[in-house]
């Protein structure tokens, strides 16, 4: 269907200035003082010139003074709060009368003729930037102007002719660059609308992609888990040395997608905002020893001493399952990063209306850099210490999303070389 060009003119007309951001009206000041300096200071290079000798000097000077001194109170020392819209439509106003005082007193029918030029700029600048009715009444004024300036001429027949070109010269130009201008808003508008249609149809694909593949591999990534389970409980001692390796190569690797798979579908429930966060009384000290005696086995593997201590008698406002997710992807990723021999200490202290649970270890650490993107999704740190760990970047995101839908905060304290501190806060249930 071919669209109507008088309907598409006229919308191109009608649209420009109709949802101007105060920060746009701001500009346009900026831009409007701007230009009004650069004005005065042509005013005052004109009447030095030859092309301007006839232009009377005592009119010009106190005009450029009298301009100056207005550019200082109006755009300078006028309260900030009077500003947008009608500021600058005021401003259009005075400035089609400044001009039609300077015509008037300029001495010389030759230099008015060229001045009228100034009725253009200034009505242009109101014309692309404001709203039709502000507009068209800007146009309407520096037309009764230019006729008032005829009739008052005292030579009417033989200024009449010049009139009339510069009326219609100035209507050309008010109904062109408004159009033009009305144009590019519409396909501008058009093309912000089109993509940000394509990143919600790209965003909904993503996440029903996610949910998808996640809910579709954790049943075969379960009976695999349970096939690993039964082939360890009844046939692990007819296994040779080799076939037992093998055998825990793949359980260790089917943890990891379920890991995966878990965090993918956190990650979905976060983003769609489903995930349920049951808040209830929970007492950390049998919280912390669970998620210890969990992770018990990994930090024996690397001779990591895992320590607890502190206010562990503190009771918090959270959800108990998310709580120890949040805990075993802290404590876990502190076994993880730490060499063998070090030390994971889990330490609960009592706040104002608060506990701080933390988190400290005596592995690598994290650079200054590292620590602005730790909390983002898919990030990891990589330099040559981090190389060989293997991760997925899901972990710390997930973490700061569970601890801030239950109240709290999160942040990081490390100096690389040096080990790491991740800490979170809760409101405490019991006072």
């Amino acid at each position: 269907m071919i669209a109507n060009p008088t309907e598409s003119w006229l919308n191109s007309f009608l649209s420009v200035g109709k949802v101007v951001a105060a920060e746009q009206n701001k500009r346009f000041e900026r831009v409007s003082e701007v230009f009004t300096w650069l004005a005065l200071a042509l005013a005052l290079f004109s009447v030095q010139v030859p092309f301007g000798q006839t232009m009377d000097k005592k009119i010009v000077y106190p005009f450029v003074v009298g301009g100056a001194v207005f550019c200082i109170v109006w755009f300078r020392l006028f309260p900030r709060r009077f500003s947008g819209l009608p500021k600058n439509f005021i401003f259009s106003l005075l400035a089609n009368f400044s001009v039609a005082l300077l015509i008037h007193t300029s001495g010389s029918g030759e230099i008015s003729r060229y001045l009228v030029v100034l009725y253009y700029v200034i009505t242009v600048g109101a014309v692309v930037s404001m709203p039709t009715v502000a507009a068209l009444m800007i146009a309407s004024a520096a037309l009764i102007l230019i006729l008032a300036e005829w009739v008052s001429s005292g030579a009417p027949s033989a200024a009449l002719s010049s009139t009339i070109l510069y009326s219609l010269g100035l209507l050309i130009v008010v109904f062109y660059t408004r159009s033009l201008a009305g144009e590019a808003a519409l396909s501008r508008q058009k093309e912000e609308e089109e993509n940000l249609e394509k990143e919600r149809t790209l965003s909904k694909l993503k996440d029903e992609y996610v949910f998808i593949i996640s809910h579709k591999l954790k049943q075969p990534a379960a009976a695999i888990k349970g096939c690993i389970d039964t082939i360890s409980k009844d046939y692990y001692q007819e296994l040779d040395s080799e076939a037992r390796e093998t055998l825990e190569f793949i359980k260790t690797n089917n943890e990891r997608l379920e890991k995966l798979l878990d965090d993918l579908l956190d990650i979905s429930q976060i983003e769609k905002g489903t995930m349920q966060i049951n808040l209830s009384d929970v007492s950390l000290s049998p919280v912390i020893s669970e998620v210890l005696s969990n992770l018990f086995l990994d930090a024996q593997s690397k001779k990591i001493s895992l320590l607890e201590r502190g206010d562990l008698d503190t009771a918090v406002n959270a959800d108990a399952n998310r709580l120890k997710e949040v805990l075993m992807n802290l404590v876990g990723n502190a076994i993880k990063y730490t060499p063998e021999g070090g030390r994971v200490v889990v330490e609960v202290r009592k706040g104002e209306g608060k506990a701080e649970i933390s988190v400290s270890d005596t592995g690598i650490g994290i650079s200054i850099e590292d620590q602005k993107n730790l909390f983002g999704k898919f990030f990891r740190a990589e330099n040559e210490k981090t190389k060989a760990i293997k991760g997925n970047g899901l972990g710390l995101f997930i973490t700061k999303q569970l601890v801030e839908k239950m109240g709290g905060e999160i942040g990081v304290r490390s100096e690389f070389g040096k080990g790491s501190t991740f800490f979170f806060t809760l409101p405490r249930y019991r006072w």
